[in-house]
């Protein structure tokens, strides 16, 4: 059967194999919490911090950052937008 909502299958599958792989993760996330925890900042803060550095080659967003800003917004907007759409 095919579904007339792309985004829904794709959360649907999404949301398939998260539970199926919970099965597996949950014991282990579990048993060393703090461990995954450094490892999941570490990981959020290397992404922002590769995001920063890449940001400052831009000469245009480096020079005046309120272009990044204004990029950003935009982007959150656009994300409430889909948001507000799909719900």
């Amino acid at each position: 059967m095919f579904q007339k909502d792309p985004i829904k299958h794709i959360e649907d599958v999404a949301k398939h194999v998260h539970d199926s792989a919970g099965k597996y993760t949950q014991p282990v996330l579990r048993r060393y919490p703090l461990t995954f925890a450094f490892l999941t900042v570490f990981s959020v803060a290397a992404i922002l911090h590769g995001f920063e550095l890449f940001a400052d080659k831009i000469p245009l967003f480096y020079e005046k950052p309120i272009f990044l800003i204004l990029a950003g917004s935009v982007a959150l907007f656009f994300t409430g937008m889909l948001y507000k759409s799909i719900k």
